[in-house]
């Protein structure tokens, strides 16, 4: 299995890159967001990559970091996600946001990635929410992200699927925060406060 390249970039394209090692081109599909991040042609460049083997086709996709693979591998290991599809939620929104939209469950959110209906995104969030909470590995995609509170974020979906913008859940968020009732008796008070 072939896990990292390391050569010079001999053409890079939204979807493919091609990366000499040797003397040997190999071409490896990619996402937008690996796209975004790699040197002009001629430079050299590492990529990580996964290889596909199937009874026809031996094809790599590449990736610019090892978390980005990782997050890779949890995507397609989801019933009805496939290579293109994970790579077309790698390359839809940067990989902290991926994140932190499959760990609060945020449906709507994912529908926005090109190919995923309600039905996936509802099937990405239940198979991986709980398993993106204990992946410390995950978090160099997103220096900048702060870490998940599960109360929160559980207040907080329940709350905008039944329809409030998030703008207006937040503050109502922020005063129960100190207290932290139980989920459901934090959502019975939340509903209280924004009808009123």
């Amino acid at each position: 299995m072939i896990s990292r390249l390391r050569g010079e970039l001999i053409q890079k394209l939204p979807h493919l890159a091609v990366v000499e090692c040797g003397g040997v081109g190999y071409a490896c599909a990619i996402s937008l967001s690996t796209y975004g991040l790699l040197p002009e042609p001629g430079q050299e460049v590492v990529i990580h990559t996964e290889t596909i083997l199937r009874e026809n086709d031996l094809s790599l996709i590449g990736f610019s970091s090892a978390q980005e693979r990782e997050l890779y591998r949890l995507l397609v290991k989801v019933d009805g996600v496939g290579p293109k599809l994970a790579l077309a939620a790698l390359g839809s929104m940067p990989g902290e946001e991926l994140i932190a939209a499959l760990r609060s469950r945020e449906v709507t959110r994912l529908t926005r990635i090109p190919g995923v209906g309600k039905k996936t995104a509802e099937k990405l969030c239940f198979e991986l929410s709980e398993k993106m909470g204990g992946l410390s590995g995950l978090e160099g995609l997103g220096a900048s992200a702060t870490p998940v509170d599960r109360w929160e974020s559980d207040l907080r979906s329940a709350l905008t699927n039944l329809g409030f913008k998030e703008d207006s859940v937040m503050p109502v968020i922020e005063r129960m925060r100190t207290d932290k009732p139980p989920l459901p008796e934090a959502i019975r008070q939340a509903l209280k406060a924004l009808q009123r």
